[in-house]
C-alpha cells in the first residue's frame, strides 16, 4: 500500500519553459514503474489563467477529472467541475482555458504498448532540448546545421530525443474525447457493505482501464481488496487506511489482490482509477463472461 497526503507534495511550476507553456502548477501524487508498460503518472494540474494548446494527440492515454472550474478541449468539448474526461491514445484535441481550473489527472500507456513517458524523462529531456532550441506555445524550435528551421510539437520532440526513434501513434479507438457526467450515473451499494456505495463510470479499453467512485458513510469500515491495481483519489472526506490517516486529496495506491481497512471518519468519496496491466499473459475476461 502506498499513501501519500497533498499536504506533503512539493509543487512543481515549469512557467513558461514548460513544453506546453502557460503559467501551470503540477503536484505529483503518485507514479508507476518508470520504463515499465505500466507506468503512470497521476497529478492535479492547477491553470490559474487563460491557457492554450495546438491541436494535438499522444501516444498514450489520458484520464481527466474535473475538480474546479471548466476547461475547453475543442468544440462542444467543455469539461466541467464534477465531469470525467476520456481521451484514448491517438486522439486529437486542442486545450483551451478561461479562468482558474484544477484537474486531476492520470497519464498511462494505451493499447499499443507505447508505455508512458516518466515526468522525470520529460524534465531531463527538455533541459537538453532547451540547449539546442525553443520551447513555446507548445511548438519546440529549432534550427538545423544547414540553418533550416523546424517546428514540432513539444512532447513529440522531448519524447523522440529521449528514446531515439520516430514516434508513432496508434489509429484511435474514440473518434474524439469521451466526457463523463458523474452524476447521471446511479450509486449502487455494496454486497455485503451497505455504508459503501459504488458507481462505475467506464471500462475504457481491453486491458482493464476503469474509472468508478466509491462513497462511505460516516463510521464505515471497508475491507477492501483489490481486484486489479488501482489508484483512488480522495475527492472529500478523512479517515484512516490500515491505521494511516488520509485526508481530502490523499491518494491510495494499491496493487492487484492487496487488501486494506478502509475506515470512514466523515462521510468519504472516492475517484477510484483500476490500472491496465500490459505485461500480464493473459487479457481480462471479456465482460459478462468466466472462464469454464
Amino acid at each position: 500500500m502506498r499513501l501519500n497526503t497533498f499536504e506533503s507534495l512539493l509543487p512543481y511550476t515549469p512557467g513558461t519553459n514548460g513544453f506546453r507553456g502557460g503559467n501551470i502548477t503540477f503536484y505529483d501524487l503518485m507514479t508507476g514503474p518508470e520504463g515499465s508498460p505500466n507506468n503512470y503518472g497521476l497529478q492535479i494540474v492547477q491553470v490559474p489563467d487563460l491557457y492554450t494548446t495546438p491541436r494535438h494527440r499522444h501516444n498514450f492515454e489520458q484520464v481527466r477529472v474535473m475538480l474546479e472550474g471548466s476547461f475547453g478541449f475543442g468544440p462542444d468539448q467543455i469539461q466541467h467541475a464534477g465531469t470525467v474526461g476520456y481521451f484514448c491514445e491517438g486522439t486529437y484535441y486542442t486545450q483551451h482555458g478561461e479562468g482558474a481550473s484544477t484537474t486531476l489527472l492520470l497519464q498511462i500507456g494505451g493499447p499499443s504498448g507505447a508505455g508512458f513517458m516518466s515526468r522525470r524523462q520529460l524534465r531531463a529531456g527538455m533541459q537538453v532540448l532547451a540547449a539546442q532550441g525553443s520551447f513555446a506555445g507548445g511548438v519546440y524550435t529549432w534550427h538545423d546545421d544547414q540553418g533550416t528551421k523546424h517546428n514540432q510539437d513539444s512532447y513529440e520532440a522531448v519524447w523522440e530525443h529521449t528514446f531515439g526513434r520516430t514516434i508513432t501513434y496508434p489509429r484511435p479507438r474514440y473518434h474524439a474525447p469521451v466526457l463523463l457526467t458523474t452524476e447521471r450515473f446511479a450509486w449502487r451499494p455494496l454486497a455485503g457493505t451497505p455504508q459503501v456505495q459504488v458507481r462505475e463510470l467506464g471500462r475504457f479499453n481491453d486491458y482493464g482501464l476503469a474509472v468508478a467512485q466509491w462513497k462511505l458513510s460516516p463510521g464505515a469500515a471497508w475491507r477492501c481488496t483489490a481486484a486489479q491495481a488501482l489508484l483512488a483519489f480522495c475527492d472529500e472526506g478523512e479517515g484512516q487506511v490500515s491505521g494511516q490517516s488520509f485526508g481530502r486529496w490523499s491518494t491510495l495506491g494499491l496493487d492487484a489482490q492487496e487488501e486494506v481497512l478502509i475506515q470512514a471518519r466523515t462521510s468519504c468519496c472516492f475517484t477510484a482509477f483500476l490500472l491496465p496491466d500490459f505485461e500480464a499473459a493473459e487479457l481480462r475476461q471479456p465482460l459478462g463472461l468466466q472462464a469454464a
